[in-house]
């Protein structure tokens, strides 16, 4: 007698370069709290972690929303589970609007990281940001680019207000065919009754 077995099989770690790339967010967090009242949609366990980020490596912190909630799945998944109160370095995936994070990853207790990880972790951050603020530049300064944006904003405004008149003007021509067939039917009964 068999029955269907679920595991999580990695083969090898990725690179830390290569994690970083992979991930959606990458930061060092604290477990603030554990939720595990929580069933998938297939009745398994589910487990919520919220993190209190005290580092990012990867993507950014908006002011007052340093937590991130991670969702993980009991049940042979490769979910990595998290302690409350231990502090983490975390490489995230984004699973539709939800953050997971995988065994297969790098994340690992923040006493294991060694501190070769984190300086390439932050030559990778700091490099990112120095790229994006170029692109940023070049977006800003590509007036053709802009130009092209207002243009084609305007022309489909302009295609709008078209469909709208054309409508209305059929609208008005049956209106104005409608009333004109009143007008002579009620002529045609006006002169019968004479």
């Amino acid at each position: 007698m068999s029955s269907e077995v679920y595991c999580c099989d990695c083969s090898e770690k990725p690179s830390i370069k290569e994690n970083w790339e992979l991930a959606h967010q990458v930061f060092i967090g604290k477990v603030v709290k554990v939720d595990s009242s929580l069933y998938s949609e297939y009745g398994q366990k589910m487990y919520s972690y919220t993190i209190k980020i005290s580092k990012i490596y990867k993507d950014e912190i908006i002011n007052g929303q340093s937590f991130r909630t991670i969702l993980g799945v009991s049940m042979g998944s490769c979910d990595y589970y998290f302690e409350k109160g231990k502090e983490y370095l975390i490489y995230t995936q984004k699973d539709y609007n939800a953050l997971d994070c995988s065994i297969c990853s790098r994340t690992n207790l923040l006493q294991n990281i060694q501190n070769s990880e984190l300086e390439l972790l932050d030559e990778l951050y700091n490099k990112s940001k120095k790229n994006r603020g170029i692109q940023i530049i070049k977006f800003q300064n590509n007036i053709k680019y802009q130009i092209d944006l207002v243009k084609k904003s305007f022309e489909e405004k302009l295609e709008r207000k078209n469909k709208v008149i054309c409508i209305l003007s059929s609208l008005s021509f049956i209106l104005f065919v409608i009333l004109l067939l009143l007008f002579l039917k009620n002529k045609r009964v006006f002169k019968s009754d004479k």
